[in-house]
């Protein structure tokens, strides 16, 4: 029960300093007001940029969240190592899982509770801006599959992210390497997808798990993974857990 108590305050300690920083407080309003811009933008000129499309990629809700979160996990060790924060924690007879658990816990808690407030804001800004678009089976699911897919790439995306926070002292570079990592799964993923279709074996590789959500959406998808559901669900799980697992490991192993 101790242990649980120790837990809940640490989470709760989290949530407080995340929510007191000045970039979090902005990241909310430029949220909002990014998905504000692309919903008025499909209204005004719906040729270029149709309400549906809009509506069902969440106002492209996406890329703030993502940059934010990558942000973040790339600063969650290094700078609180550089203050000196972790010490005064540990000092308080938390242990180093406990700090890093609580951390992960925090962060995974905020993206979820983002993405939904950021569907929710997208539902509202349809009926406001794309009351004509009529929402059918179709339509839904395309917006609830792009959220998916957008939480699992994010959410892979992080648990490398906070990992390479733990082995390095430079927060620039974990960051740098989150952000690489998405740009090269979108820009480069055909090219990745030929270089399996000639060598099989490197459709283990964790670039290739990130393509769950799409595959989730489209099970045609398989053909171009080479991974059945299965295979690409329990590898996507796998190599979090192993990033995750790492990252205690390594945040265990090194001095604060």
């Amino acid at each position: 029960m101790d242990k649980e108590l120790k837990m809940i305050t640490l989470i709760r300690q989290e949530f407080y300093k995340l929510f007191k920083q000045r970039s979090t407080q902005l990241f909310l309003i430029v949220l909002f007001a990014f998905q504000l811009f692309f919903a008025v933008i499909s209204m005004k000129y719906p040729k270029f940029y149709s309400p549906k499309d809009a509506f069902t990629s969440n106002y492209f809700a996406s890329a703030p969240i993502l940059f934010f979160m990558i942000a973040i996990c790339s600063m969650l060790i290094t700078k609180e190592r550089q203050f000196g924060t972790l010490r005064s924690l540990l000092y308080r007879k938390f242990s180093y899982v406990q700090v890093i658990l609580s951390k992960i816990i925090t962060l995974v808690l905020f993206i979820v509770s983002t993405v939904i407030c950021s569907s929710v804001i997208s539902v509202i800004f349809k009926f406001i801006f794309a009351n004509k678009v009529d929402l059918t089976e179709k339509i839904w699911k395309d917006f609830l599959f792009t959220n998916l897919n957008d939480f699992l790439t994010l959410l892979f995306l992080i648990s490398l992210v906070i990992l390479l926070g733990t082995l390095v002292n430079s927060s620039n570079l974990a960051l740098t390497i989150g952000i690489i990592g998405y740009f090269v799964l979108n820009v480069f993923n055909q090219l990745l997808f030929a270089a399996i279709a000639k060598f099989e074996w490197l459709k283990w590789n964790p670039l290739n798990m990130m393509n769950l959500g799409v595959q989730i959406q489209s099970s045609s998808y398989h053909q171009l993974t080479h991974l059945t559901m299965t295979q690409i669900s329990i590898g996507y799980i796998v190599y979090v857990l192993i990033f995750l697992c790492l990252a205690v490991y390594s945040f265990r192993k090194k001095s604060v």
